[in-house]
């Protein structure tokens, strides 16, 4: 009896044993696939960029004629304490007001001229020197609207995300330019 104690006992250690060597071969079996899933290299991070300057002007002119404003070039302004020149994007026709979208030279240029920004979700409004007191100029930023490349299947932002923010950012200036009775 002790014999067939003996080798039960013997087979059941070799069992366990055995069942974690197995254990620990599925695991690194299984484990492989996880650590290398993917199809080939790490991926480099989204590259992601502001709408140009003339795609962002069309998208907010479509606005403008929307909303029944006739939209105008370039309108050029004085404001800030050192009197800048400020070139509105896109303004309203016989109306005395309009969009700046800042692209960073612009902003680069312009430097202690704009205000400093707290709230990032916030539109900018600033009133013109001299002939142009009278004139209120909206300020949307280029880097508030990125758009990636494009390219692979993974998006973050899109361009139809980016372009459908800056006509809502563009309603919402043209709305308060109605309700607040700019010129």
């Amino acid at each position: 009896m002790q014999k067939l104690a003996r080798g039960l006992a013997h087979k059941l250690a070799f069992g366990a044993v055995f069942g974690r060597a197995m254990l620990l071969t599925v695991a690194v079996v299984c484990a492989g696939p996880v650590v290398g899933c993917g199809d080939g290299p790490p991926r480099a991070p989204t590259i992601l960029r502001p709408l140009d300057e003339p795609h962002a002007v069309s998208v907010m002119a479509k606005v403008f004629r929307e909303l029944g404003h006739e939209p105008v070039r370039n309108r050029i302004i004085k404001f800030g304490p050192n009197d800048a020149e400020l070139k509105l994007d896109i303004a309203a026709k016989d109306k005395r007001f309009g969009i700046a979208y800042i692209t960073w030279q612009d902003a680069d240029k312009l430097g202690d001229n704009l205000p400093k920004r707290r709230d990032p979700d916030a539109i900018i409004v600033v009133r013109g020197n001299g002939d142009d007191d009278d004139v209120h100029a909206a300020l949307l930023f280029a880097a508030d609207y990125m758009q990636d490349d494009l390219a692979g299947e993974s998006h973050t932002s899109t361009s139809i995300a980016a372009e459908q923010k800056l006509m809502l950012a563009t309603k919402d200036i043209l709305r308060r330019a109605e309700h607040e009775g700019w010129p």
